[in-house]
């Protein structure tokens, strides 16, 4: 092989083994070790007898923060700008009204999935760019208040795209 073609061979094995390698450093970074999450949530603790108020089941407060949650991002989606993973203002207010809800169920996981569209280049950016939108949110809720063990994100890249790209570029919160 000449000393150009093992030059280009190089630069091909560089290009992939990069980018790679990089995601694994990510990954490592922003996944402390924590214990799981309960498959259920922790019961609420008694009422008083003097309160007269009754005790929640765990499943009605998540399915109840489920909703609430689902109400505010219909009003007001978590989006984002082209190629970029910093929130919106109108998307740092939704995500702050988020963290109030999840302030009333402490015991409910939340999942972030990222997503992006349109966006030039391998998947692997993609996936890479929905997931820092995924942890933009997560860095919000957790300054607001919620206990990261609570929070998990992923990026999906462009894999569920909706009907269009400025939809498509979003944050969403699964509850429960």
């Amino acid at each position: 092989m000449t000393d150009t073609g093992r030059r280009a061979a190089l630069w091909v094995l560089a290009a992939l083994a990069v980018p790679a390698a990089l995601a694994g450093i990510g990954l490592v970074w922003v996944r402390p070790a924590t214990p799981p999450v309960p498959a259920v949530a922790p019961a609420s603790p008694a009422p008083s007898p003097s309160s007269g108020a009754k005790a929640t089941p765990p499943t009605v407060a998540r399915a109840a923060v489920a909703e609430q949650v689902a109400a505010v991002l219909g009003a007001e989606p978590l989006l984002f700008d082209g190629e970029r993973a910093d929130l919106r203002p109108a998307a740092a207010a939704t995500v702050d009204r988020i963290s109030a809800l999840l302030a009333e169920a402490p015991g409910v996981p939340v999942r972030l999935v990222g997503h992006t569209a349109d966006l030039p280049g391998p998947p692997t950016r993609a996936v890479a760019l929905s997931r820092q939108r995924a942890e933009a949110v997560a860095a919000r809720l957790v300054a607001a208040g919620v206990d990261p063990a609570r929070v998990t994100v992923d990026g999906a890249g462009e894999s569920e795209p909706l009907d269009t790209p400025e939809a498509s570029r979003r944050v969403e919160v699964r509850v429960g």
